[in-house]
């Protein structure tokens, strides 16, 4: 079953994207913040306090709810009433909140929400349908704006509908929501740990949309999942078990220390490499090193000579099949990462290492350029949406040519720079423009670099 679970405060435009999104891609939308409202309606209507747990409980016990589609639309049936039409009157907002935060309302409508996702491809949204009532879903998204805009979107969607409302009340009562949902015993609003940021403050509807169905695309498309399925079957589970433990960050480097002391010289031998610029590496605290790759022994240079105590650099899954090489890898800092899908365990190890203001060397083609030319391949995105994630700066590195044996070489370090003109971006549009910069700095870091080297070549040649 597709599973799509989006979760958020209130007004940040969950309910009207994952209506469009189930539309789209022609799955069910399940509405649980109505079935909420249902709930609280219902309560209301036979008399019952939305705070008082006891008396909701005793209300619970005989209360049957029945969600059908009707002409495409979602009906809900309470005891045998419709309680549709009333559930975006404006005091229903409140009531909601207030039912919801009672643990046995929140037990029972789960109960609900998981049954019929065990049976349906459906679209779900609320405030922790990734944390709580699906954990296991397919793709996670959540969606937020500040209380000024959700209050703005409040504000207009009522006026249109000829209700006299204040838009102080309203923006204090989606305060005050947002306190409660984030505060309530049972499964609080927050965003799970691999869902999908998404700021729609500044996001068109249509925008969002799109976002999220190529996040959907890119983590459910066939050949991800039938590659996954086969690489599974032909690895043992021990050895997946093993990998899984490769995708925590290693925290201790003393492997790394010693193997830096002892492969340096022979390094500097075999592949006599010019840092040219060492002083750009020389940042304080997280950034994230980007450079060029030829061969599997460039990766070490520009850790040994920019990264003393410790190094984190992305390398690819494979690479970790194999017991001896995994671990050594894993020693010396390296994380494993699937190409070509969402990986989302080394998305949280990447996230994790910036986070703790450490540095990351990624290659940002995704792969080796086994050719040998100076052309670089399409970058991937992973470099600007881990810098734009986390603020880090990029720091450029170029070879001026593959490696080779007792060939010098030249390793140019260019200008660090950020890219913060994107630190709000979310839309794939977006991630594209900044790793558009990513590759204009990277064509400018060449440029220098081939200028640097020549130059060097002719004042011999005179």
């Amino acid at each position: 079953m597709l599973n799509i679970a989006i979760d958020g405060p209130a007004g940040a435009g969950k309910s009207t994207v994952a209506k469009a999104v189930a539309k789209d891609l022609g799955i069910i939308y399940l509405d649980t913040g109505a079935m909420y409202r249902a709930t609280a309606y219902y309560a209301l209507q036979q008399g019952v306090s939305v705070t008082d747990e006891d008396s909701v409980k005793k209300l619970l016990d005989t209360m049957s709810m029945d969600i059908v589609y009707e002409n495409g639309e979602q009906q809900i049936y309470v005891n045998g009433l419709n309680t549709t039409p009333y559930l975006r009157e404006h005091y229903m907002s409140k009531a909601a909140s207030d039912i919801s935060a009672l643990p046995p309302v929140r037990y029972k409508m789960v109960e609900l929400q998981r049954t019929f996702a065990k049976t349906h491809d459906v679209v779900l949204d609320g405030r922790d349908i990734g944390t709580f009532v699906l954990p296991d879903a397919n793709c996670k998204f959540f969606l937020t704006a500040t209380p000024e805009e959700r209050a703005t979107r409040r504000f207009k969607e009522l006026k249109e509908k000829g209700q006299q409302v204040d838009y102080d009340k309203l923006l204090a009562d989606i305060k005050q929501r947002d306190y409660n949902d984030s505060h309530r015993e049972v499964a609080p609003l927050k965003q799970a740990d691999d869902a999908d940021f998404v700021d729609t403050t500044e996001m068109s509807i249509d925008v969002v949309i799109a976002h999220i169905k190529e996040v959907v695309h890119i983590k459910t498309k066939p050949n991800a999942q039938t590659d996954k399925r086969s690489e599974e079957k032909s690895v043992s589970e021990r050895t997946l078990k093993r990998i899984k433990k490769y995708y925590l960050p290693q925290k201790r480097f003393g492997v790394y220390r010693f193997m830096r002391i002892l492969l340096r010289p022979v390094q500097a031998i075999f592949w006599p490499t010019k840092i040219v610029n060492r002083q750009n590496g020389n940042i304080d605290g997280r950034a994230i090193y980007i450079c060029n790759h030829y061969s599997k022994v460039d990766s070490l240079i520009p850790c040994f000579a920019l990264f003393k105590k410790e190094a984190h650099i992305l390398g690819k899954y494979e690479l970790f099949k194999v017991p001896i090489a995994g671990w050594f890898l894993h020693k010396m800092g390296a994380i494993p990462v699937r190409r070509g899908e969402a990986d989302i365990s080394a998305v949280k190890s990447v996230l994790g290492v910036l986070k703790e203001d450490k540095k990351l060397m990624l290659f940002p083609e995704g792969t080796r350029n086994k050719s040998g030319s100076q052309e670089m391949a399409e970058l991937k995105t992973g470099t600007a949406r881990f810098a734009i994630k986390t603020k880090s700066p990029v720091v450029p590195m170029l070879y001026y040519s593959a490696p080779r044996l007792f060939r010098r070489n030249w390793l140019y370090i260019g200008e660090p720079f950020t890219l913060d003109e994107f630190y709000s971006a979310r839309t794939p549009e977006q991630m594209h423009m900044a790793t558009e910069v990513v590759r204009e700095k990277m064509d400018e870091t060449r440029r220098l670099c081939n200028e640097y080297v020549e130059g060097l070549k002719k004042g011999k040649k005179k």
